[in-house]
């Protein structure tokens, strides 16, 4: 952000502070286990995970859904006292829940909103959609929701929602209108510009630390926030016969990588935030950053 832009407005001194500062979002995607016999993913994975939060003085954004929420209240009750911030990951976490028609969009996104709010005691703002999977449609579902961010889009040419990996700041999908309180913000998922997969997840299982931080520094020089993902399962084992060696590469020794790459970003001057707070303070400025 040049001096220029800094000068539209009569900025305080930590607001300019803040435009400056190297964003990383730690976000968990706590997808649902593949059975009940694998509960163990959930309770182990994000036990690992509250504890490596704690240790480094880290707050994240675990996007979760609906079911997950219902089965399990003891551990989002442990991400609330944690200070953590709960969001909306869909449903039931299938494949086609936000790319249906907006009414019946409208009609999941509140029910999912509604038993999460039931367990946690806060109404969610953000959202994920699962696998990534999302339409206009689900923008507008959203909005009607009183969502004030989406974190869905991907900078990857395999996803449908694709934009410019070099372009990865949020942006307004619906700005703020005259004597309405809210919009709705896109906060996109960062890649690595010259590799375009997600940072983290089996992504980051898979290419390794070097392609990761070389991800999270390009995104820092462009000042762009990183927005990094993990899974519960991707730091548990899980090797089960018939799972693809997609599913369990790589998984006993990704909380070590996951490690690792917190330290890169705290060397590298970066500052970890939640979701919500980055949409708050967008919103605040009325403008992208």
């Amino acid at each position: 952000m040049t001096d220029a832009r800094l000068s539209r407005k009569c900025y305080s001194e930590r607001e300019v502070k803040f435009m400056k500062s190297y964003f990383f979002l730690m976000t968990v995607d706590v997808d649902p286990p593949f059975s009940s016999k694998q509960n163990y993913v959930i309770e182990d994975g994000i036990h690992h995970l509250l504890d490596l939060f704690e240790k480094y003085s880290i707050k994240a954004t675990f996007f979760v859904p609906g079911v997950v929420a219902e089965k399990f209240p003891d551990i989002m009750e442990k991400i609330m006292k944690k200070n953590h911030e709960i969001a909306c990951h869909g449903l039931k976490h299938t494949s086609i829940e936000a790319t249906l028609n907006v009414h019946k969009q409208i009609q999941i996104i509140s029910i999912a909103t509604r038993l999460i709010e039931s367990i946690t005691g806060f109404r969610p703002v953000g959202f994920r959609a699962p696998l990534f999977e999302i339409n206009k449609d689900c923008w507008i579902a959203l909005y009607k929701n009183g969502y004030l961010y989406d974190s869905s889009v991907v900078l990857s040419p395999l996803f449908r929602n694709f934009r410019n990996p070099f372009q990865s700041r949020p942006f307004f999908l619906m700005k703020p209108k005259v004597n309405h309180d809210f919009g709705l913000l896109e906060i996109p998922v960062s890649v690595n510009p010259f590799l375009p997969l997600p940072l983290g997840g089996g992504w980051l299982r898979t290419f390794g630390l070097k392609w990761a931080k070389t991800g999270i520094k390009i995104n820092f020089t462009l000042r762009s926030p990183v927005v990094f993902y993990i899974h519960p399962k991707d730091l548990v084992n899980i090797y089960t016969p018939g799972l693809s060696w997609y599913m369990y590469k790589n998984t006993t020794v990704c909380l070590k990588m996951l490690v690792d790459i917190i330290k890169y970003v705290k060397r590298s001057g970066g500052r970890f935030i939640k979701a919500l707070e980055l949409a708050h303070f967008i919103f605040n400025m009325g403008d992208t950053m």
